[in-house]
């Protein structure tokens, strides 16, 4: 085996596409997903304002509007019409709505409805837009609501019972900022090197045991089908490690993600992160002995993987057979042992359960693999 990995090693400089493959598009993929989240918090989302009122209460909730983090208050609307047209061309995130006679009715202790229209076909941005509109308009509101109250005589705890009859309090866990670097970077880096390490070891591995070759050399060098594979596949795990620990320290380190958990057990998934992905690629090359049709196959299982690990569409909630699908991917389960791990600081035993998954995935697809090759190795030796 040792003998395979230093002629892999000796050979990886001579084969520009593949250098190419495991090195310089998962470097370049960190520097560009670092570049995209490195703000880590959207603001700034643009907004119009619609004031029918033109009163001090009106200006007031436009400079709250304006004075919120997530927004910025770029035109000042006439209509609704002109409004419709911001937000289609994608000049505005969302509108506000302040209708006539806005602070003559609060005065008077009416209810008038001021309206936010926002875009959520994007649901970031539109989010974003929704809760700093609410909280901006909320905090205008409050002062002069309680004032109104108070000078119905109404004595200054009657009026605040009055306006919040029942208190609430909401605390967002683990992740209290909304910092997109927690929820979408540290995600994101296994997903796609996922879709690389696959992609790579099939390119890797055709070189040997494509139509054509000679996987026999390799095979008498390594001893046979087992050690001949890995030492085929194990220098360029020891690259996907290195990098996926570089991101580590991009993420841990200089975007300051909070790491509460065990650094051992989050090295031992990424090993078999790893694995699991490269095994994927091995599996596609051997079974369709075709570079084009197992990058076909490695594209429609680890493309969309992002959308089956229920980040962002909660896993529980999704069909039986979204589920299966995505307890299947490896990633799934790496990227719930590093939010468990770095963020969560969740008890040893629960995340355990992610590395077995992982272990049994990895050791499954291995097994296809050698019964794959060993197969073809009979058809070659048959008369």
């Amino acid at each position: 085996m040792l003998a395979v990995m230093a002629r892999e090693i000796r050979l990886l400089p001579r084969r520009p596409a593949l250098a190419g493959l495991v090195i310089v598009l998962p470097l370049i993929m960190l520097l560009v997903l670092g570049g995209i989240f490195r703000a880590g918090i959207p603001t700034g989302m643009a907004v119009a304002v619609i004031d029918l009122d033109r009163s001090d209460l009106s200006r007031a909730v436009t400079r709250m509007l304006d004075a919120a983090p997530e927004l910025t208050v770029t035109h000042r609307a006439s209509d609704l019409s002109e409004a419709r047209s911001l937000i289609v061309s994608g000049a505005v995130r969302g509108a506000v709505l302040m209708p006539p006679d806005l602070e003559r009715d609060i005065t008077r202790g009416a209810r008038p409805e001021i309206v936010t229209f926002y875009d959520n076909q994007h649901m970031s941005a539109g989010s974003l837009v929704a809760r700093g509109a609410r909280n901006a308009i909320d905090t205008a509101l409050a002062g002069l609501r309680l004032s109104v109250r108070q000078g119905q005589g109404e004595a200054p705890v009657q009026a605040m019972v009055a306006l919040q009859p029942i208190p609430m309090q909401a605390h967002a866990l683990f992740n209290p900022a909304f910092d997109y670097v927690h929820f979408l970077l540290a995600a994101l880096i296994p997903t796609v090197l996922q879709i690389i390490a696959a992609a790579a070891t099939a390119y890797a591995v055709s070189l040997d045991f494509g139509p054509g070759r000679h996987p026999r050399v390799l095979m008498r060098m390594g001893g046979g089908i087992l050690p001949a594979m890995l030492g085929k596949i194990l220098p360029y795990t020891v690259i996907f490690l290195l990098i996926l620990g570089l991101s580590d320290v991009a993420l841990y380190g200089w975007l300051a993600v909070p790491l509460r958990g065990s650094l051992w057990l989050m090295a031992l998934g990424a090993v078999l992160f790893v694995l699991a992905s490269q095994m994927i690629g091995a599996l596609a090359f051997v079974l369709t002995r075709d570079m084009g049709r197992a990058a076909s196959m490695i594209a429609l299982i680890t493309a969309p993987a992002f959308g089956f690990m229920g980040l962002g569409f909660p896993r529980e909630a999704m069909s039986t057979l979204a589920q299966a699908w995505g307890a299947a991917i490896p990633g799934t389960w790496y990227v719930q042992l590093r939010i468990d791990q770095s963020l969560r600081a969740t008890p040893l035993d629960i995340s355990a359960m992610s590395v077995l998954w992982l272990a049994v995935i990895a050791g499954v697809l291995a097994a296809l693999i050698l019964a794959q090759l060993s197969r073809l190795a009979r058809q070659e030796a048959a008369p």
